[in-house]
């Protein structure tokens, strides 16, 4: 019975290690659902280990640090991802206002010497 938890441990961190790694090519919505799971699961280990009375404490500690560390790994790439994505968006906002500054209602951002209100 030893050997099944273990190998059930085993396999549980080798899952959530790749799920992690993973992470990278993941959208932003599927990595904050990869770390959504990570934090339910942490709370159903929990709530097994507190309700079920032959359930070894070993395995639910040692599941609770995987998936504890793993998520803040994951925490970690999903902040990354972000920081990232509103650096592409800046860059892209920026290159459409230098390449057309007078289009768009954004003359006012880079002005020229003929535009303006004159007054």
């Amino acid at each position: 019975m030893t050997g099944l938890l273990i190998l059930i441990v085993l396999a549980a961190t080798a899952g959530v290690f790749l799920l992690t790694r993973a992470m990278h090519g993941l959208s932003l919505r599927a990595q904050f659902g990869v770390l959504l799971g990570l934090g339910i699961t942490i709370g159903f280990v929990f709530l097994m280990m507190v309700q079920m009375t032959r359930f070894p404490m070993w395995l639910g500690i040692s599941m609770i640090t995987v998936v504890f560390v793993a998520s803040l790994f994951g925490t970690r790439i999903f902040l990354r991802s972000l920081m990232q994505e509103e650096r592409d968006e800046k860059e892209r906002v920026r290159r459409e206002a230098n390449s057309h500054p007078l289009d768009g209602g954004y003359s006012d951002l880079h002005p020229t010497a003929g535009s303006g209100s004159q007054r």
